[in-house]
């Protein structure tokens, strides 16, 4: 047993194993959406520099559970991840998985918020509510508002070419 552990339980400790499993599955697949946005096929630039900064954003919350893993005494177990999609029918379609993946990983950290509760683990809780669950929000409104945007110009030829323009442009 490690010498850092103090109230922490082993299903803290395993609930903090699957977040992990999560912000890395999500990052695979930012990783490949990017690909498919910057490939000729599609040459999308401006969604192609949103879904690889999102990558890299979802590794470094990997990275954040990792280290608070250490940090309490808890062993990190890294599981195998999916194989995610290669292909989207449409740029629609690609920014449409990414508001359900948002959702999907802000279901987990509420989960493992309240692991940490049942488990009268209040520093796990700060962890949680510090880290994650404002970013969270607002991950899911500025994909809700690009979902929005990418309607409105029509989703496809120049109105599309406009939206990822103007994508293009923003700090990610």
């Amino acid at each position: 047993m490690s010498l850092a552990k103090q109230n922490f339980s082993s299903a803290t400790e395993e609930a903090i194993n699957i977040q992990i499993s999560q912000e890395l599955q999500a990052s695979q697949v930012y990783l490949s959406l990017s690909a498919w946005a910057g490939s000729s096929n599609q040459a999308l630039p401006g969604l192609e520099k949103f879904f690889r900064a999102s990558a890299a954003e979802e590794r470094e919350h990997a990275q954040k559970l990792i280290d608070y893993q250490n940090r309490r005494g808890g062993k990190v177990v890294l599981r195998a991840l999916e194989a995610p999609p290669s292909d989207w029918a449409s740029a629609r379609s690609a920014i449409e998985a990414t508001l359900q993946l948002e959702k999907d990983v802000n279901k987990s950290l509420l989960n493992l918020h309240k692991v940490g509760e049942e488990n009268s683990d209040p520093q796990l809780c700060d962890f949680v509510e510090s880290e994650y669950l404002e970013e969270q929000v607002e991950a899911i409104k500025k994909i809700s508002d690009l979902i929005t945007q990418l309607n409105r110009v029509g989703g496809d030829g120049l109105g599309l070419y406009l939206w990822d323009q103007e994508l293009l442009k923003l700090e990610h």
